[in-house]
């Protein structure tokens, strides 16, 4: 009767085989097909392996666009629940999380999955020697304009034994080696601290983390047993983004616990963890719900828009625009002035809803990204060159006789829309400029809310035009300027020179981009635009013909610049340089990363890089030197300053085996600073 037994219940285990015929050599169920979606099961062995756990994979299928959830969905959608009481020989089924994404359906924020996602699910077995049969009950939730219910009834025999791997053991391994590090010792994050405060109306959920590397573009999702909605969280960063603060604020109404566990999963291009914590909900004052980081944020942001007043890319402007009024009367300085108050501050609100909009289109965006394009750098040299023309009394913008008798951009009588315009042109005069605050608030911005950002590029126009602000509310300042006389025709010459130089400069960053033929015949039509309209009876017809023209000229193979960016010989070259190769080869390594447009890169190379003693000293302690060119768009470049949540240059840093994640420097350069820091890298 033994025997029989056992005869019949290897017959029955070969029938369950046979009846799984993809199963006896791959281990996997049948695909259970829905309308929109397949489910299957995978296993990466043969058998149970004699073990007493194994992992196999969920794995969803399904068409394209159409989406599935995370554990904590968000405000649409659910979860897929599984059921597995009708299985045999199962202790406990644990499904496995992998890192979600945000989407949006039907107007509801939600996190999930797209197109196609393996879940890991751990098996543990009652008995390791007996054969297992999993029957798993799978109700699921699939969404894109609408959202169709799913539902799998999957059966799997897993027999035991000694296992060979499947032809899923690849793709299970790649998919668990993904799932989020639980383990705070073997990973990056050194310390993670979660709390969760109260008052009347709102929940405050606040996450610290630390780590040994940067905090990069961090995303941070949470999954409580409320099923809270999906929120926009703050961060806050230390100076060295290796601590990071973030926030989340909820209405109160979610929460029916004062204790309850949380799992916070972090991810960015460094880190991939999730932290599990039981936390109770604390007290706060409600003063406490105040931010201060974004006062300081904005404090930051006023002095650096206020310091960019006197960086060579601005002054000249404001120069400019003093000299413009000795002659006017206080009533006339006043309104001048705040006119182009409005510019500047109209300016830098329109740039942060264009920063803002960019982001939110997933477009990579950066301080001065404006100038590596050849058609702004076109317009901006020659309104410059207009403006210079001006100084040297060559030219006069005049708007037509139907629509004003004033002169138009005449500095020596200032219209509303001119003085407004000036304000824009100082605003684009600013941007290729990165003065001390002007990183910092640029970064803050770039890393917060779209409001806030926004606030931001507010407060940085407000700084910049603070002295604007000041003439206008206080014009007798300017009878503290010397007298009206012959002196000014020589200094608004000498202003003139400097609007020449401004030329040359953009003319040089223009040789990027075309060769010496289109900067001919750009300087060309620009005189043409000048002096012939002053002979010619149809000189608007005349104008408008030229500047097609001048439009159309980057379009010809005839002017373009097919040399590539020079790189001084006694630097490598960023772009086919392996920074990580040559510290892991214990060498000290700085690097530079620049751009011809980058006026504050320009400075720090003419008064510190290329002095005799800095160079001696890179020299002679064997450091490698790599420049970057950012002057045209690079992915590799814009990738490395993303790492660093730079966006924007100059940028600046010392690397070692010490220090992989580099010393990074102040965007003004010291002979001092370089100096300490190769001492530091060197210890």
């Amino acid at each position: 009767m033994k025997n029989l037994r056992k005869t019949i219940t290897l017959l029955i285990v070969i029938g369950l085989l046979g009846s799984f015929s993809s199963s006896a050599f791959s281990l996997s169920s049948e695909w259970i097909d829905n309308e929109v979606s397949q489910v299957r099961l995978i296993s990466p062995f043969t058998h149970n392996n004699d073990q007493k756990e194994l992992i196999l994979g969920l794995q969803y299928k399904m068409k394209p666009g159409w989406k599935t959830y995370w554990q904590s969905p968000g405000d649409g959608g659910f979860a897929q629940n599984i059921s597995w009481e009708n299985s045999t020989n199962i202790q406990k089924v644990e499904i496995k999380w992998p890192m979600p994404l945000e989407f949006e359906i039907l107007g509801l924020q939600s996190l999930g999955y797209e197109n196609e996602v393996i879940f890991p699910l751990l098996l543990k077995f009652k008995d390791k020697k007996e054969l297992t049969n999993l029957d798993l009950s799978i109700n699921y939730l699939t969404c894109k304009d609408i959202c169709i219910p799913g539902n799998a009834r999957i059966f799997l025999p897993i027999p035991a034994g000694l296992a060979k791997t499947t032809k899923y053991h690849h793709i299970l391994e790649k998919t668990t080696s993904n799932l989020p590090q639980t383990n705070l010792e073997l990973s990056s994050i050194s310390n993670v601290e979660v709390k969760a405060f109260k008052n009347e109306k709102d929940v405050l959920i606040e996450i610290k983390a630390k780590t040994f590397q940067k905090f990069n573009n961090t995303k941070i999702f949470l999954h409580t047993p409320f099923g809270l909605p999906v929120v926009n969280n703050s961060f806050q960063y230390s100076a060295d983004y290796k601590t990071l603060i973030s926030s989340f604020n909820f209405d109160k109404k979610f929460f029916s616990k004062e204790n309850f566990e949380i799992k916070v999963l972090l991810s960015d291009y460094n880190h991939n963890f999730s932290y599990i914590d039981k936390v109770a909900l604390e007290e706060l004052p409600k003063k406490n719900f105040f931010k201060n980081t974004i006062i300081l944020y904005l404090v930051i942001s006023f002095l650096g828009g206020l310091i960019l007043n006197v960086m060579p890319c601005v002054l000249p402007v404001l120069s400019i625009k003093l000299m413009s009024v000795l002659n006017n009367d206080v009533k006339k300085t006043r309104n001048s002035f705040l006119n182009t108050a409005s510019g500047i501050i109209f300016s830098f609100v329109l740039l942060g809803i264009f920063f803002s909009l960019l982001q939110k289109l997933n477009i990579s965006v950066s301080w001065g990204m404006q100038f590596q394009q050849p058609y702004f750098i076109i317009v901006i040299t020659a309104v410059i060159f207009l403006f210079m023309m001006n100084m040297f009394d060559q030219f006069q913008f005049r708007l037509p006789a139907n629509l004003n008798q004033n002169k138009f951009l005449n500095y020596n009588t200032n219209t509303y829309l001119g003085d407004f315009f000036n304000g824009f042109f100082a605003t684009l005069m600013a941007t290729p400029c990165s003065a001390p605050f002007v990183g910092s608030a640029i970064t803050a911005a770039f890393t917060q809310k779209p409001l806030i950002s926004i606030c931001i590029f507010l407060f940085m126009g407000i700084g910049m035009s603070t002295p604007y602000l000041l003439i206008s509310f206080f014009p007798k300042l300017v009878s503290y300027l010397p007298k009206p006389g012959v002196w000014m025709q020589y200094i608004k010459y000498f202003l003139g020179f400097l609007l020449f130089l401004t030329v040359l400069w953009l003319s040089a960053i223009l040789l990027n981009f075309f060769n010496y033929y289109f900067l001919a015949s750009f300087s060309m039509i620009l005189i043409l635009l000048i002096y012939l309209r002053k002979i010619i009876y149809y000189k608007n017809t005349l104008s408008l013909i030229l500047l097609i023209i001048l439009f159309i000229l980057p379009l010809f193979n005839l002017f373009q610049q097919d040399k590539k960016n020079k790189i001084d010989e006694n630097w490598q070259d960023f772009i086919s340089t392996d920074i990580n190769e040559l510290i892991n080869d214990n060498n000290l390594v700085f690097v530079d990363i620049t751009a011809d447009w980058c006026a504050t890169c320009q400075y720090n190379k003419l008064n510190v890089l290329n002095k005799n003693n800095i160079k001696e000293a890179l020299i002679s302690n064997k450091i490698i030197l790599v420049r970057g060119d950012w002057t045209k768009p690079n992915k590799k470049i814009n990738n490395f300053l993303n790492n660093y949540n730079r966006f924007g240059i100059p940028f600046n840093a010392f690397f070692s085996k010490k220090y992989p994640d580099g010393l990074i420097l102040s965007e003004l350069l010291s002979e001092k600073e370089i100096l300490n820091t190769i001492t530091k890298v060197k210890k």
